[in-house]
């Protein structure tokens, strides 16, 4: 470096933060206790490289998200470990720093900092300036250059320490000069980025390859010049070497991406700023290292930052106690008593409420007090813990706690007495897990999760009890990783301190019952409409939903196992005919070589498809379905992305999910999140087995009854459509439903003007379309892409829909406005969605809103029907005596296992709840099925 030529330090954000995180001890914190690792790290190198290159200008790149990497190989980085909840906040102090410092940040959709990087070094090489770009990745390295070097900081324990690499350092490192690097990234892969490679090929051999042949291209035009094993293993992994060479290639024209030098200057920042931020995170010792900082200063001497304003979140101020004696459990159980109302919630060592050990109990009277009652703590179980399933003993290894047994008798009259309302938040899982420690929570109950979500239902609300304190009542919550930890080296709250975790216990009931004032007074506000469905449906609905849980249902593995090995067997098929009739072998799943099949060696029609950013052309499946029936290698393709996605996300993942105690599977019911009012299903979700396809159906084989029992299955018949008709209040529709004819047929006949019986397969999947498309507020444009008609066909078809069943038409109207007006819809029972912003939204936007408000009230009042069907059943089961228990809840359906004996009064009880459910203008409809999985099952 010339002392006239100019120096740019290129930052890339993300590499360099990760590599402080773990370079550095976890020891740094600052003043207020949050972790400073990461950002200690990343400031050190900053002042280090400003020092030693005294540079004319600081760039910095982050990652966004998804690049167009993941769209040509949607396995990419797919091994990484999620970013650790500590580097994660710190990277908001990162980003801070660098605000502070005035360094411009660059960001672009789609791309990685990588890019960024070799775009922004080459425009500045072209300018004669020499850029340093400092990282931890050494995917960089590929950039290297006259005028672009790289800084590249030591690892765990010697990060302070760097090496800069030029091209004679990556030559004496790799063996070959770096514009070489991404051709041996083809063949090495990269484990880290999920980067496949050609198998058995390493750094060296891949370097031999390119000191002799130049490039991957010219390796695979020699194959015959090499020995028989590399050559076989180049052959057999041909596709993948050269959709590792696009993964590992990092783009150096990024559209967009421009150089602007001027507002990267390196003292074009304010000191005071500066300061600011070096007060809150406790860098005194290295303030002066900043070029300009007064080496006789603090940066306490130079911060301009104001007073706290007196609107800053506070900590919880509650009076906390920890319950340890039995004359203090004697007292509290007394104060308990003579209260109408309490807040409780559990300390587990694991989230997994079927198997998680219980490690203390909170629960408080009144707000702004707490009492926390440890019972697990100092036990060295893992999650999931050794404990088996209604298992209420546990080794003491803390003698300053009371027995699980005695606070069980303490508690347990208190929680079951009825004049008594118990506040939890996530009610559920508390329940569950106290249930199985003998102490069931019977009602009155309040949620707070549950009526949050009620009074805030928007999609972008959140419901967590930290984040609503924080909104509701202005109240910072000691987040839980500043007691377990996170990552590799978090701890279960078992191995907390009796000390550390009542405050936090604490603070949680006491949050709840404040919180609960307040979302009382908002759940009534709506003249009592938010309130009935909060204590009529969503309340009674967490007993239903927690028993199934803790039932869980059987699942035969081996059945999957049998899938698995024909899902195999298929997928070979498919790939040797895919590669049979696309004339080459290749990687399918790499859109690179699969579009230059389909639209360079088959030459199928681009029309109307879209590019991606690499500049190919899109192989997504709304692109491939459009190109159905232009050649036959599209069906298979389809079905091979069908087949391969079935086997990764259920038939292969299921068996590990099956629980080792009760050998059932478990899934988690969600009540919240849905606007609609719809439950959603985790781990496993089985609300999306697409059971469409002949082997997705297949799956429902494997979950089974009981030895000597059955499944019983019932489902409401096209619920949706009829509460369209009764909302609507459409003569025809209730007529057709009144009639109980095949609404589709029923529609087609109508609207096409032919009698019934004449109605084909061709015109009943049209009107079908229209139906539902109608019920969530579908366009001509929406149905034509649904039924392949053109959309001149496809208006004409919605016109003449509109004149036959002209209520529709008036509802969707209606609903719309509406929904612009008062800046809601909600179901028959009352169950509201916000659409305060739809009267300023426009274009597609609004356009998105109104379908959604069309739908509400149809798909809600579908959700509120199940719902109080389901606990109506529930309470009958147990009232009525039944062993039948519900175990599944599928759209419409739910699914229950019984012995053989009851069926004869289970039917027809199933029947009478669900169709009496809710009284509507038009019946509902309810098939029954019986089998001995869910598969195979008969009326």
């Amino acid at each position: 470096m010339t002392k006239q030529q100019k120096t740019l330090i290129l930052i890339d954000g993300h590499a360099l933060a990760y590599r402080a995180f773990f370079g550095m001890p976890d020891t740094f914190t600052s003043p207020s206790g949050e972790k400073t690792n990461a950002v200690y790290g990343f400031t050190n190198m900053i002042l280090a490289v400003w020092k030693e290159y005294n540079p004319d200008y600081f760039i910095v790149t982050f990652d966004k998200g998804d690049t167009f990497r993941h769209k040509l190989y949607p396995e990419y980085k797919g091994t990484r470990e999620k970013m650790p909840d500590d580097l994660r906040s710190q990277i908001t102090r990162i980003e801070e720093l660098v605000r502070a410092f005035n360094m411009p940040v660059y960001v672009k959709e789609g791309y990685e900092a990588d890019d960024l990087l070799g775009t922004l070094a080459n425009q500045a090489a072209k300018k004669g300036i020499l850029s340093l770009i400092v990282t931890g990745d050494r995917d960089i390295f590929q950039l290297i250059k006259p005028n672009i070097k790289v800084v590249y900081p030591g690892g765990r324990g010697k990060f302070n320490q760097r090496v800069v690499y030029d091209e004679a350092a990556v030559e004496k490192r790799y063996g070959v000069l770096p514009d070489k690097l991404v051709e041996m990234k083809g063949m090495v892969g990269d484990s880290s980025d999920n980067i496949p490679g050609v198998k058995g090929i390493g750094e060296k051999g891949a370097a031999k390859l390119l000191q002799q042949f130049d490039s991957l291209d010219e390796i695979y035009a020699n194959l015959d010049k090499l020995a028989k094993g590399t050559r076989a293993k180049l052959e057999n992994d041909r596709a993948n070497a050269y959709l590792s060479l696009d993964l590992g290639r990092i783009v150096t024209d990024v559209p967009g991406i421009e150089l602007k030098l001027e507002a990267g200057r390196s003292n074009n920042f304010s000191l005071g700023d500066v300061a600011n931020l070096f007060v809150e995170l406790g860098f005194s010792a290295i303030f002066n290292r900043i070029p300009g900082a007064p080496a006789d200063k603090t940066p306490q001497d130079i911060a301009t930052v104001q007073p706290a304003s007196p609107n800053a979140p506070t900590p919880p101020d509650g009076d906390y106690i920890a319950i340890t004696t039995q004359g203090a459990l004697n007292n509290l159980v007394s104060q308990l008593k003579q209260s109408d109302r309490l807040s409780v919630d559990v300390e587990t060592d694991s989230a997994n409420e079927v198997q998680t050990n219980l490690v203390g109990i909170a629960i408080t009277p009144a707000a702004k007090k707490g009492y926390y009652i440890p019972v697990g703590h100092g036990a060295t179980a893992q999650p999931g813990g050794q404990a088996s399933l209604f298992d209420t003993s546990m080794q003491e290894s803390n003698a300053n706690q009371l027995s699980i047994a005695s606070v069980q008798k303490a508690l347990a009259p208190v929680l079951a007495h009825s004049g008594i309302t118990k506040y939890m938040h996530n009610a559920k899982f508390d329940m569950a897990v106290l249930q199985r420690y003998n102490m069931p929570v019977e009602p009155p109950i309040f949620d707070t999760m549950i009526a949050a979500w009620l009074v805030n239902n928007a999609p972008e609300a959140r419901y967590g009890l930290k984040a609503l304190a924080l909104s509701e009542l202005n109240i910072k919550m000691t987040p839980i990783k500043d007691l377990i930890g996170s990552g590799k080296s978090q701890i279960t709250m078992a191995q907390v301190s009796i000390e550390e975790a009542t405050p936090y216990a604490a603070a949680d009931v006491d949050m709840t019952l404040r919180l609960a004032n307040q979302m009382e007074k908002r759940l009534k506000s709506d003249e009592g409409k938010s309130w009935q469905v909060f204590q009529e449906i969503e309340l009674p609905l967490v007993y239903v939903l927690k028993d199934m849980e803790l039932t869980g249902i059987e699942v035969d593995v081996a059945v999957l196992r049998k899938i698995s090995i024909k899902l195999s067997k298929r997928l070979a098929e498919l790939e040797a005919e895919i590669h049979q009739r696309g004339g080459q072998q290749f990687n399918i799943n790499s859109t690179r070589q699969l579009s230059d099949v389909l639209f360079k060696k088959l030459n199928l029609p681009t029309a109307g498809l879209k590019k991606t950013k690499s500049g190919h052309y899109s192989t997504a499946a709304g692109a491939l379905e459009s190109l159905a029936g232009k050649h036959s290698i599209i069906d298979l393709i389809l079905e091979h992305r069908t087949l391969k996605k079935l086997q990764s996300t259920y038939v292969d993942a299921l068996p590990k999910l099956v629980n080792p105690k009760t050998g059932r599977i478990h899934t988690s019911y969600n009540q919240i999140g849905i606007s609609t009012g719809r439950l959603s299903s985790a781990n496993p979700n089985l609300q999306n087995i697409p059971i469409r396809a002949p082997q997705g159906r297949e799956i429902r084989r494997a979950f089974e009854a009981h030895a000597g029992w059955r499944l019983v299955a019932a489902d409401y018949s096209q619920v949706e459509l009829r509460i369209l008709a009764h909302i609507a209040d459409d003569p025809g529709l209730k007529q057709a439903f009144a009639n109980d004819e095949d609404i589709h047929a029923a529609t087609a006949a109508a609207v096409l003007g032919v009698p019934l019986a004449e109605v084909s397969k061709d015109q009943r999947r049209i009107a079908k379309a229209v139906n539902f498309g109608l019920a969530y507020g579908q366009g001509a444009f929406g149905l034509a892409q649904s039924t392949g008609m053109s959309r001149e066909k496809a208006q004409a078809f919605i016109n003449t829909y509109f004149e036959k069943y002209p209520g529709v038409k008036a509802y969707i109207e209606r609903t719309k406005q509406q929904a612009a007006e008062q800046g809601y819809t909600e179901t028959l029972l009352g169950r509201r969605r916000d659409f305060s912003r739809l009267a300023q939204l426009t274009g597609p936007q609004r356009a998105r809103a109104e379908r959604e408000a069309i739908n509400m009230p149809i798909q809600g009042t579908a959700a509120d029907i199940m719902k109080i069907a389901m606990n109506t059943l529930h309470k009958k089961l147990q009232t009525e005596s039944f062993q039948a228990k519900m175990l599944l809840q599928v759209h419409d359906e739910v699914v229950l296992e019984a012995p053989p004996s009851e069926l004869p009064r289970l039917i027809p009880l199933l029947r009478q709840v669900m169709s009496k459910a809710y009284r509507m203008s038009v019946p509902l409809k309810v098939d029954v099925e019986v089998g001995e999985n869910w598969l195979d099952m008969e009326d």
